[in-house]
């Protein structure tokens, strides 16, 4: 489906107002629509040379009005907009880097050759004072400026035209870049890829700071105590990380942690070199690794009944060479182990009430998880767990898991 809907050119006139001279599809705003929303197309001259949106009837309007100030023009200016229309649901910040390229290309166009300039005055020739509609009749080129700005851009997201022998217009549609991805401050980053700093120079200052606390066991906010970086630069820093795939973010490490396996542990029981990376990975430095089949079936084992602590015991996992956190944490990066977070909900409103502001009643809504409760208050897992033994009876609170 087409998204550009329609584009139009229009003008300021001394004697008419702002009136569009050409359109394509042609005839798609009528002069009755166009007159609820005009005053916005040819703003105040401080809005000139500004990208402006705005929604009217059910569609949204981009444009990039221009002002030239020359005395050869009435009123010693020249107003203008090449504008686009989207249905009112689209994002168009894509185009806000286009409107604002061909708007500045007009006015270089128009001040170099009068190319603007001289298509009104064609208009102008033939226009009856008597006929108000005969001014938007077309002026040369722009129509086909006009069609193969809208057939290019909803057909290949590029348009190049050709203006003269020295000009030629080149616009191309660029994807809106993803957000920025999401860093809370209980989780824990990962590095995934090495980092080679040896030209420190080439290096932010922050990333430099906070990247030796980078170590697969500090949590975001405790890397922004521990480097005394505001937390707001910390979490830029890991977001930038995250987004070249050099950092991935992984919960809390901690025996009371329930895991269980997801279906992308088939990708681990097929593909051997994951296999030969997992042994690396797992087994403490100098010890002999284990076999992959008593590996795999110990990841098949967890289940989100017990906790991550039991199946440590049972299994006796450091005997065994095997580095309990890094056993975890190559699941979780790889996608095959998922956590199951709990978040405690005071259901009895009374005591809710009555707990002290110090206990932080917000935290026992259910929005919250045991990790993020554990960064907040700075204390442990068992801690949260008292306070709530202390705070309400066991009929007061529920635990919710997802």
């Amino acid at each position: 489906m087409d998204q550009v809907k329609c584009i139009f050119y229009s003008e300021f006139h001394n004697i008419y107002g702002t009136k569009i001279i050409q359109q394509y599809p042609e005839g798609f705003i009528s002069n009755d629509v166009f007159e609820g929303f005009a005053e916005y197309i040819i703003p105040k001259p401080k809005l000139c040379g500004k990208v402006i949106t705005l929604t009217a009837f059910n569609y949204k309007i981009l444009g990039y009005p221009v002002l030239v100030q020359d005395v050869k023009y009435h009123r010693n200016a020249l107003l203008f907009n090449l504008a686009f229309v989207f249905d009112k649901s689209i994002d168009t910040t894509p185009y806000h880097q286009i409107v604002r390229k061909l708007g500045i290309i007009l006015r270089t166009l128009e001040k170099e050759s009068e190319y603007l300039f001289n298509q009104s005055k064609a208009a102008v020739t033939s226009l009856s004072c008597t006929d108000l509609h005969s001014y938007g009749q077309q002026p040369p080129d722009m129509l086909k400026i006009l069609e193969t700005l809208y057939i290019e851009l909803n057909s290949y997201g590029e348009s190049t035209i050709t203006i003269d022998d020295a000009n030629t217009i080149n616009v191309k549609l660029f994807p809106k870049p993803p957000d920025p991805p999401q860093v809370l401050l209980h989780q824990v980053p990962v590095l995934i890829e090495e980092i080679d700093t040896t030209n420190e120079s080439e290096w932010d200052l922050t990333l430099l700071q906070i990247l030796p606390f980078i170590d697969g066991i500090n949590y975001v906010g405790r890397i922004s105590k521990l480097t005394e970086i505001d937390i707001n630069l910390v979490i830029s820093c890991i977001q930038h990380l995250v987004y070249y795939n050099i950092v991935k973010m992984v919960d809390i490490f901690q025996y009371s942690n329930v895991y269980n396996p997801t279906p992308q542990i088939r990708k681990l029981a097929s593909n051997m070199e994951m296999q030969r990376e997992c042994q690396k990975y797992i087994t403490i430095p100098g010890a002999t690794p284990c076999s992959f089949e008593y590996i795999f079936t110990l990841y098949s084992s967890l289940s989100t009944d017990t906790p991550f602590r039991e199946c440590c015991s049972e299994n006796s996992l450091t005997s065994l060479g095997i580095d309990e956190r890094s056993f975890i944490m190559f699941g979780v990066i790889n996608g095959f182990l998922r956590r199951k977070q709990r978040y405690p909900l005071l259901t009895n409103l009374k005591s809710l009430e009555s707990l002290p502001q110090s206990h932080k009643k917000h935290l026992l809504n259910g929005s919250k998880s045991f990790d993020e409760i554990c960064c907040i208050l700075s204390v442990g897992v068992e801690t949260v767990e008292k306070i709530l033994q202390e705070i309400a009876n066991p009929d007061s609170f529920v635990t919710i898991w997802k």
